[in-house]
């Protein structure tokens, strides 16, 4: 392909292609907003590397089970870690 059709090609995909600000337009229901690691450790106060450690060795006890795995990470609710740390207090 050379640099011209490229060109008019991008230019015909640039309506279909979902813009990162696209991506703020789509609601997500309350308490359903996704945590990766690193935003799961700031929130309990470790690094990300703690709570990977966590996980590998599969200890639960201070931090919630994920979710899901994900091919880039495991990832937690943001209402099941609310949960998880109501059971904790009790």
């Amino acid at each position: 392909m050379d640099i011209f059709s490229g060109c008019v090609y991008n230019f015909c995909m640039i309506p279909l292609m979902v813009k990162e600000a696209d991506l703020d337009w789509i609601d997500v229901a309350e308490d359903y907003e996704v945590l990766d690691a690193t935003a799961l450790g700031r929130r309990l106060g470790f690094k990300r590397d703690t709570v990977l450690a966590y996980l590998s060795r599969r200890n639960f006890g201070r931090i919630p089970r994920p979710n899901r795995q994900l091919a880039m990470g495991p990832i937690w609710y943001e209402k099941s870690v609310k949960e998880w740390e109501e059971r904790e207090k009790d």
